[in-house]
């Protein structure tokens, strides 16, 4: 997890330079959600984006989108827990 500090440390100090500070949230919250899913909704969850708050997941299964539909708000607290505060606002399946 160190690593992953120092990583995120030095991207965000590149992505400020370049004046992309957006960019670098986005892939944190990227990775933290992968990280929280796991490998096998991970797999199923192609593509993932946020934006001012809300979180885009595109599922590729409709049984997967039940599923995250009923555990949403649990997924956006831990999602919050890890970023280090109220990052996560809504989150919208696709």
């Amino acid at each position: 997890m160190q690593e992953d500090r120092a990583l995120d440390y030095y991207l965000n100090r590149a992505f400020q330079r370049l004046d992309l500070p957006d960019v670098a949230s986005e892939m944190k919250v990227e990775r933290i959600y992968r990280q929280l899913a796991g490998d096998l909704i991970s797999k199923l969850t192609p593509k993932v984006s946020y934006h001012e708050g809300e979180l885009k997941l595109k599922l590729s299964s409709a049984a997967l989108k039940q599923e995250m539909l009923m555990r949403r708000e649990s997924l956006m607290q831990k999602m919050n827990e890890a970023l280090g505060g109220n990052i996560v606002r809504r989150i919208k399946l696709l």
